[in-house]
């Protein structure tokens, strides 16, 4: 994506989804910054589908390791042990998604969430906080508050119950 106007591989790309919602959304789409913490069932589904769609970029945070639960809970994650050994959830996901769409950037970030500060979270449009601590679901809340709202965006976090 260059400029305010979408390249014709991504028209090609994308061109399902430019007849749904047109030219327009799908540039803000291309733009689009988008972290994601926890990444199991769901949340799986959800990058999947947000890197097919064409999301600018997407950032990962899972430091877990892959084991037995992960595995069943998530079909990102390869069931050829050589793929994940040695590697955190975040960084097999972030291989399996580069798949999907070699046009998104998919990025890992390595670290607790309620430690990267507001000025971490200023960077992206939508965090989904998909499986963690209730200290690190708490700790998103107040520090989100505080970031400024922009015109040209809307920032928002998805929370769900304990």
């Amino acid at each position: 994506m260059h400029g305010e106007e979408l390249t014709e591989q991504e028209t090609a790309l994308y061109d399902r989804q430019i007849r749904v919602w047109g030219a327009d959304a799908q540039i803000r789409l291309t733009k689009s910054h988008i972290l994601v913490s926890g990444i199991k069932g769901t949340v799986a589904e959800f990058c999947k589908n947000i890197v097919l769609a064409g999301v600018g970029s997407v950032t990962l945070i899972d430091d877990g390791t892959v084991n037995e639960e992960a595995l069943n809970a998530n079909f990102l994650i390869p069931p050829d042990d050589n793929a994940y050994r040695g590697k955190t959830v975040a960084e097999v996901c972030r291989d399996s998604l580069k798949e999907f769409n070699p046009m998104v950037l998919v990025s890992v970030e390595k670290g607790d969430l309620s430690t990267l500060g507001t000025e971490f979270l200023e960077r992206f449009d939508a965090v989904v906080i998909g499986y963690g601590s209730r200290a690190t679901k708490e700790a998103i809340t107040v520090p989100w508050k505080l970031i400024p709202r922009r015109t040209s965006k809307l920032y928002f976090a998805m929370r769900g119950d304990y």
